[in-house]
């Protein structure tokens, strides 16, 4: 359908049928019949076709410019419904399917007014563009349309209030849109307040009745809503140019959702009804329990005191302990003999045993096996066996121990795992001293030993700190070979 018959321009607006209008539950829509402005409208179009006049008909001029009817008096076109532009097409159809619910209708007089807020909305927002007269026709088309709806249903005095506020907002919104240009002023000399209401001050009559409205609030609920929905849809007035107007607005909009007993019943309810907590009594805390929170405390306060005296004594006596460590010789003591040594005793069975089980492990200057005179031992000889300060291997050195634990599984007696540090002193909660660290050294290894021998209880710990050097501490290399773990059994004779 052509919207602008008589234009120079040549511009169309074509309506077409909706691909989903079935789904609406109504019949398709058809094609419309090109129409043809009326006479002396020009571009606008004529408000919607009236069923009765009021006057006779040669007196009546037709298109735009036909009379409106007085304040609170409908205009001619609220008589009888009329068939609107387009067949059954409803206003901002945007080809959504509506659900299959049933309809709600706690307030006709505002869900009735939906589809031309849409409307009003969507042009004011830009999601619809349309020409100004298309618009002005249309929007005198949808109010036509409202009176007729909301007509059954409520007083005269309740439509003429509601249809000016619908009437106020649409021409707020349409002599405000940008690029207007002589279409804005045609249409405020044409306006729907004018042309319904003879009146051109609609945005001071709309403030004027909000506060009407809110004077008597219970019986004015409906229309409180309808003008809060207005002023949702876009409606500023005066407001629009005001510095402060915005927040002004919206401290209206609030009055008026605030005088509405639905959201403030709303405000009141709780989002979780069962939020709150089982109502049971609180127990009493018996003397026992008391008294065992009093040990505890007690034993936490006699902890710290042992910790701190412990830190005080380890710094007040290492210099105590380092020269009663000088005190002694840094080598083995010998025992000098006259005459000629004694001959070498011959290597064990055991020894030979031990050897050729660890061969690979000797190869690679890991370990080495050593007899005395009643005791065979392997010692290691990585200076690396552990984290610096530290009881934990370092990795793939458990399994140099769990090939010593095969190699003394086979020989008969106790299994002694010795520890020994360098002259590096360390100082700490876990491990206060040397022999405490060569201590807890030796019961890692002795925990990989006793996974490999079938009887773990043959097996003891001993930690010598730096005790017991087997090289000199003032070089890096010496200090290597005292960090070792020797693993010591019985040599049978």
């Amino acid at each position: 359908m052509s919207g602008d018959g008589s234009s120079d321009n040549g511009n169309r607006t074509v309506f077409r049928p909706s691909p989903l209008a079935g789904m609406r539950g109504g019949a398709p829509a058809q094609p419309s019949p090109t129409t043809q402005p009326p006479v002396g409208g020009g571009a606008w179009g004529a408000p919607p076709p009236m069923a009765q006049s009021p006057m006779p008909p040669q007196a009546q001029p037709s298109g735009f410019g036909a009379p409106p009817a007085g304040f609170g008096e409908p205009p001619p076109s609220f008589a009888a419904p009329q068939p609107t532009m387009g067949g059954d097409r409803r206003l901002n159809d945007d080809d959504i399917p509506v659900p299959s619910r049933p309809r709600d209708t706690r307030s006709p007089l505002v869900i009735e007014a939906g589809t031309v807020l849409a409307l009003a909305a969507s042009v004011r927002s830009g999601r619809a563009r349309i020409a100004l007269p298309d618009f002005h026709r249309e929007a005198m088309e949808a109010v036509a349309a409202y009176d007729r709806a909301i007509a059954p249903l409520y007083p005269e005095e309740t439509r003429m209030r509601a249809r000016y506020a619908i009437c106020a907002t649409i021409d707020d919104i349409a002599q405000n849109l940008p690029g207007v240009g002589g279409d804005g002023a045609e249409w405020a000399r044409r306006s729907l307040v004018v042309s319904f209401f003879r009146e051109n001050i609609g945005g001071d009559r709309f403030w004027q009745l909000v506060d009407d409205l809110l004077a008597r609030p219970g019986q004015n609920a409906e229309l409180i809503e309808l003008y809060a929905d207005c002023l949702a849809a876009g409606f500023e007035g005066r407001f629009r140019v005001m510095p402060d107007g915005k927040a002004r607005l919206q401290q209206i909009l609030t009055s008026l959702y605030g005088a509405l007993e639905h959201p403030r019943s709303l405000s009141q309810m709780e989002i979780a009804p069962m939020w709150r907590g089982a109502d049971a009594p609180l127990r009493k805390i018996s003397p026992w329990s008391k008294i065992a929170l009093a040990a505890a405390a007690a034993l936490a306060v006699l902890l710290a005191i042992y910790i701190v005296l412990r830190l005080l004594l380890m710094t007040a006596g290492s210099d105590s302990l380092k020269s009663a460590k000088a005190l002694m010789p840094q080598e083995n003591l010998r025992l000098s003999r006259m005459g000629a040594a004694p001959p070498p005793a011959a290597e064990s069975d055991q020894l030979i045993r031990m050897r050729k089980f660890l061969e690979p492990e000797v190869r690679q200057n890991l370990v080495v096996v050593e007899e005395d005179g009643s005791t065979v031992r392997v010692r290691t000889t990585v200076g690396q066996l552990f984290e610096s300060g530290s009881d934990q291997l370092e990795p793939g050195r458990a399994d140099l121990f769990e090939r010593i634990g095969r190699a003394v599984e086979a020989e008969p007696g106790q299994v002694t795992v010795e520890g020994h540090s360098d002259s590096d002193q360390i100082s700490g909660l876990a491990f206060p001293d040397n022999t405490a660290l060569s201590q807890a050294r030796a019961q890692a290894v002795a925990g990989i030993l006793g996974s490999v021998l079938t009887n773990p209880g043959r097996i003891s710990v001993q930690g010598f700190g730096d005790s017991r050097p087997i090289a000199d501490n003032g070089s890096a290399e010496g200090k290597a070979l005292n960090r070792r773990v020797e693993v010591i059994i019985p040599r049978q004779r």
